[in-house]
């Protein structure tokens, strides 16, 4: 009966553990998804260096590409949805009119219905630039510190441990994650851009 008791409060208190834990990684969200988005971005690009160096460019030049090709694809997302955001903005008035009646909608009406709306759109708008920035920033010690770690042979390390061979394999099923999931998302963005101009939404 003690030790069935005892491995309930074990139970007990695991499950508690679980869940302080979760909340706090919940938490810490703001400072968790910067850090997880430089690691996956350091994973991705991480092979376009050593493909750059094996063709004889220079280790400084091929990690300086492949830093601007980064920072130039993170500008182009933010840029992409500053000005979505803007354009709905500027356009939103035009399709707001009243049902059932030809009068438009006021100005007042309109800020009083979509006021609290914009303003929630433009702090997640803002949040997420500082979240890449963040993530920017990690991304460049990571990949720096990336390239100039020494290789595991020089580390003295067996290529063929299981740890090294399963951290190979990691950063291998997650850059072919990463190339599938990329295509999927393309041609389902390909898919509702036709189907939208086929209803004729802007």
């Amino acid at each position: 009966m003690n030790n069935q008791s005892g491995r309930l409060v074990i139970y007990l208190v695991g499950i508690a553990s679980i869940f302080v834990i979760l909340f706090g990684i919940r938490g810490m969200a703001s400072i968790i998804n910067p850090i997880l988005l430089a690691a996956v971005i350091t994973v991705t690009v991480l092979p376009i260096p050593g493909r750059l160096t094996r063709r004889g460019m220079p280790g400084w030049l091929a990690m300086v590409l492949t830093i601007l090709a980064v920072v130039l694809l993170l500008a182009l997302v933010i840029l992409t949805v500053f000005f979505s955001f803007t354009k709905l903005a500027v356009e939103l008035p035009a399709y707001m009119v009243v049902t059932g009646s030809e009068t438009p909608v006021s100005a007042t009406q309109l800020t009083i219905q979509f006021g609290p709306v914009a303003q929630s759109v433009a702090v997640t708008v803002l949040n997420m630039l500082v979240q890449f920035g963040i993530a920017l920033f990690i991304f460049f010690f990571m990949i720096s510190a990336a390239i100039s770690l020494p290789g595991a042979v020089r580390l003295g390390l067996d290529p063929r441990a299981p740890v090294i061979s399963w951290l190979s394999t990691l950063t291998g099923d997650v850059r072919h994650y990463l190339t599938i999931l990329t295509g999927i998302n393309f041609l389902v963005g390909m898919g509702n851009t036709i189907f939208l101009l086929i209803l004729g939404v802007d």
